[in-house]
């Protein structure tokens, strides 16, 4: 929805029927729509992911030492960048 709205048609919302009632897929579009706003917002604070790639959750300083300097979204980011600062930060592999 975010990155690639028109991706998002008619028959998107189709097989959707399969699985959900209209209710359940609007408060699903809702919920998505609520969360990319707060997400876009924290980026202007300079909010850092709360979890390593392994799932720790960590203080934003050691989330800055993981992620790099540019805070960014878990979608965006390069996993496998992550998942080795994260390894070399706790001394070991992290799956």
């Amino acid at each position: 929805m975010q990155f690639d709205p028109a991706r998002i048609d008619a028959g998107f919302y189709e097989r959707l029927r399969d699985h959900y009632t209209e209710s359940e897929i609007v408060e699903l579009g809702v919920f998505i729509g609520f969360n990319v706003g707060y997400h876009t917002f924290f980026r202007t604070l300079d909010f850092y992911p709360m979890f390593t790639p392994d799932g720790r959750l960590v203080s934003q300083e050691e989330s800055r030492r993981i992620y790099g300097e540019t805070p960014h979204s878990h979608l965006s980011a390069d996993i496998q960048q992550a998942v080795a600062a994260a390894a070399a930060a706790t001394g070991g592999a992290v799956d």
